[in-house]
C-alpha cells in the first residue's frame, strides 16, 4: 500500500475518533477534592474503629492500651484535620464564586 494512503487514512481515523472528545474540560476542583476528603474521613473512622478494638481486646497490657489509645487520638486528630480542611476549601470555593 501506499504510505501517504495509509497516512491519510490514519489521520482521518484520528479526527473521528476525537469528535466524541467532551469539549467542556473544567475540573471542579471542588467536587474532585470533596471526594478526597470523603475518602480521607472513611480511613480515619476506620482507624477510630480499629482503635477502639484494639483498645477493647488488650485485656489491660500496658503496651497494647498505650498503642490502642495512640491509634484513637491521632485518628481524631487526623478526622479533625479533615474535616477542617473541607471546611476551609468549602468556605474559599464558596466566598471565590459569588
Amino acid at each position: 500500500m501506499n504510505v501517504l494512503k495509509i497516512a491519510a487514512d490514519m489521520k482521518g481515523s484520528i479526527q473521528d475518533a476525537t469528535q466524541n472528545i467532551p469539549k467542556n474540560t473544567d475540573i471542579d476542583i471542588t467536587a474532585v477534592l470533596n471526594w478526597v476528603y470523603a475518602f480521607a474521613g472513611l480511613v480515619a473512622a476506620g482507624f477510630i474503629v480499629y482503635g477502639a478494638v484494639n483498645y477493647a481486646t488488650a485485656q489491660g497490657d500496658p503496651g497494647k492500651l498505650k498503642q490502642a489509645s495512640q491509634t484513637l487520638a491521632f485518628a481524631i486528630i487526623g478526622l479533625i484535620v479533615v474535616l477542617l480542611a473541607a471546611a476551609i476549601t468549602n468556605f474559599v470555593a464558596g466566598t471565590a464564586s459569588s
